[in-house]
């Protein structure tokens, strides 16, 4: 017996307000890192419990879920600076102080194992590889906290929601509960894609918004307020124009089911309502299977690749919300699900939903700005912001498409195109001062039926544009200065922006070294305190 909250209009109140928010990109251990030190500086603000809502996607779920839930430490209460690490100053992060333990939540991606538990994470789970990836963030990144880890945990929003619900289910009078940290914000959303039932494509067509939250799970909305359409590959052994088998039209979105319920068979009721009857999941869908569904990048890829994604997406069964706009009830189907970042590596979109006005978006990129872009020339109707080394999970943001196979950003814009010049201008030109690429804009908002946001009102965003800042390394000293000056060759190759996969090579493919997460930690922190009236502005 749960709840399943309808959420098909855009103007209804199907959420505690949110005021103030903050979005945490993807980028695997880098995102980790650059977010753990914007949580450190933050809090040497004293400005998260300013906060109302979290939304990350990837790496950014990898340190937000265990900054949102971690209680415990290797079995012992641990405190917000325990889990984000010791301020910091640049001027004394000696290579001998960068090599001393990082704050909690990056503890299980130092250890340089991670192929090693990918290896028999992969053994173990052969024929069933849609487990793997969960398993490794339950034994790799989350290790070191044992509520976390379970897998047979459920989440819910506090005690007195899991007091409510073992009341109204006895079967689960003895299951482990998850809940977040009484002093985080009330509200948590990490972010995956409904990518295609099994044995279908995903495209830009039928993509759709995944979140999970402590208390709610499913996605909010229908497409432009419609059913999509899934099509089988190409080799699949018919006619597509003749044969029906290859296609399907399906519901997806309308609402959510309570986290404790969420991949159960549909309810006879599937409208929405207080305590209705649905299926009982096979297992619970817990923190380590939302923390993967969220970070799961190979899914776009592999569900194009028709015949791996069937094999290795992470899966669950499905069901819509319905309503009066779809009213036709569904069964649940086994679905392919994919990392957030597919479809908004931002997380931002999670929170315009939700009307944020205020939010604090940590954009931990991927990518540096083009040295040979001709900045100068460039002009609002000519800008070429991939051209220019502009990150994706900005420019799809203004209306500009990405063409990378297994990414999903035709639906994104939410900011007019022609302001995405200035903003990225701006960012460059802040970079070029050698200061941190921190900026505050204030737009308003483009209707996006897709997202089922609503358009006409103001947001106010101060993006950390994760860049190389001169004025934070020329602090640093000289010994780890040289250290980052020997590049490739050196503890710090490519430092900022660290690869995503195999930073380290063969042995450690998604891990970062201590002194990396340490490192660029400390750049995090320091690109906060360096705008410190920016968020306190902001967030007050």
């Amino acid at each position: 017996v749960a709840n399943v909250k309808a959420v098909h209009n855009p103007d209804s109140t199907w959420h505690t307000p949110v005021a103030r928010a903050l979005c945490a990109s993807g980028g695997g251990s880098r995102a980790l890192s650059y977010t753990m030190g914007v949580y450190r500086g933050l809090n040497e603000l004293n400005l998260i419990p300013k906060l109302d809502a979290i939304s990350s996607v990837s790496g950014g779920t990898w340190c937000s879920s265990i900054f949102m839930f971690a209680k415990s430490y290797k079995g012992n209460d641990v405190t917000t600076v325990d889990l984000v690490g010791a301020d910091t100053t640049p001027a004394l992060l000696t290579m001998s102080e960068l090599s001393k333990a990082p704050g909690a939540i990056a503890s299980g991606i130092v250890m340089g194992d991670s192929d090693k538990i990918l290896a028999e994470s992969g053994i173990e789970f052969v024929g069933r590889e849609y487990e793997v990836w969960p398993h490794v963030m339950s034994r790799w990144l989350l290790r070191n906290f044992d509520a976390l880890k379970e897998m047979k945990s459920y989440m819910a929003l506090d005690d007195e929601a899991v007091s409510r619900i073992k009341t109204a289910n006895p079967q689960l009078e003895k299951k482990t509960f998850v809940t977040p940290r009484s002093d985080r914000p009330n509200m948590y959303i990490m972010c995956g894609t409904v990518l295609s039932p099994l044995n279908y494509l995903a495209s830009n067509s039928n993509a759709v918004s995944f979140q999970q939250m402590p208390d709610y799970i499913g996605s909010p909305f229908y497409p432009n307020d419609q059913q999509v359409k899934y099509q089988k590959a190409a080799f699949c052994g018919c006619d597509e124009n003749l044969y029906k088998c290859c296609k399907t039209t399906r519901t997806v979105g309308g609402g959510f089911v309570e986290s404790f319920a969420f991949g159960g068979e549909a309810p006879k009721k599937q409208s929405g309502g207080e305590g209705i009857a649905v299926g009982e999941p096979e297992a619970p869908w817990a923190l380590p299977y939302a923390v993967g569904t969220s970070s799961w990048a190979p899914g776009g890829m592999e569900n194009a690749s028709h015949i791996a994604g069937d094999i290795g997406n992470i899966r669950s069964k499905y069901w819509p919300v319905t309503s009066p706009i779809l009213p036709k009830p569904q069964a649940a189907t086994t679905y392919e699900l994919g990392d957030g970042g597919l479809i908004d590596n931002s997380g931002m979109m999670a929170l315009l939903q939700r009307k944020a006005p205020k939010i604090v978006w940590v954009a931990s990129c991927f990518t540096s700005f083009s040295t040979s872009y001709d900045w100068a020339n460039a002009t609002p109707e000519n800008f070429n912001p991939a051209s220019a080394g502009v990150v994706d999970q900005l420019y799809v943001l203004f209306g500009y498409n990405t063409t990378s196979e297994g990414y999903y950003y035709a639906n994104d814009q939410v900011f007019d195109q022609s302001l995405c010049f200035e903003t990225c201008k701006e960012l460059h030109d802040l970079q070029l001062a050698g200061k941190p690429a921190v900026l505050k804009k204030k737009f308003t908002v483009l209707q996006n039926n897709w997202w089922g946001i609503v358009g006409g009102w103001e947001v106010e965003w101060v993006v950390l544009y994760l860049a190389k800042s001169t004025n934070f390394e020329s602090q640093l000293p000289e010994e780890t200065q040289s250290k980052i000056n020997e590049g490739d060759s050196g503890p710090f190759a490519n430092f900022p922006i660290y690869k995503t996969e195999m930073q380290n090579g063969a042995g450690d493919a998604i891990g970062l070294t201590t002194e990396q997460v340490n490192l660029l930690a400390a750049q995090g922190e320091w690109s906060v305190l360096e705008n410190a009236p920016l968020f306190t502005e902001l967030l007050s």
